[in-house]
């Protein structure tokens, strides 16, 4: 359910979930502009809120649901991937089935193994995701991840993406960077069709 305003998500989004949904989306809002402003700072980048709402600027949630499968290792609920926002924030149900990959530069017993985040009442989990991974030159890594079904029971997650407005040019932080030793992303060009 994509947000642009509060009319038109009345209009588009089911009646059953708008409230709800709605409101989720709007609590969650000032957490990740607190979130990408701390980030952000910690790459020497002093943003006014506007610049911020301008990376955050798109916003949409998606109600997710895994049926039971009677061979769960035979399935994969959604497949390996990392989600192309800038920030998503994640609230999962107590069933589990949430895998990240551990990177192989990190310095853990894990390093390329797939690791269960397992579900805590009440947390929500924070991706990073890869337009951060981007206008950071990779000093934040996205998040690898994927969904296994159970089957015991059925799971819910409902997660909301954030990225810059699309209308906005996109372009690397070049000021950010000097304090890095060396450019790793270069180019990039950003579409959705």
């Amino acid at each position: 359910m994509a947000y642009t305003n509060d009319d038109e998500a009345l209009q588009q989004w089911p009646v059953e979930c708008w409230d709800v949904a709605l409101q989720y989306l709007k609590t969650s809002h000032e957490m990740v502009r607190k979130l990408l402003e701390a980030l952000l700072g910690n790459l020497g980048a002093e943003l006014d809120d506007s610049k911020i709402d301008g990376f955050i600027g798109k916003k949409m949630v998606n109600m997710n649901f895994y049926l039971t499968c009677p061979n769960p290792e035979l399935t994969i609920g959604v497949r390996h991937h990392s989600d192309m926002d800038t920030l998503t924030i994640l609230l999962q149900d107590g069933i589990g089935g949430l895998y990240i990959k551990v990177p192989k530069d990190v310095n853990m017993e894990k390093k390329g193994e797939w690791v269960e985040i397992p579900p805590i009442s009440g947390a929500l989990i924070i991706n990073i995701s890869d337009m951060l991974q981007i206008w950071s030159n990779g000093r934040y890594k996205s998040a690898e991840h994927l969904v296994h079904t159970t089957s015991t029971k059925s799971r819910v997650s409902i997660p909301i993406f954030t990225t810059h407005n699309q209308h906005k040019r996109l372009h690397h932080y070049p000021k950010w960077w000097r304090k890095m030793e060396q450019l790793v992303i270069k180019n990039f060009c950003f579409q959705i069709t």
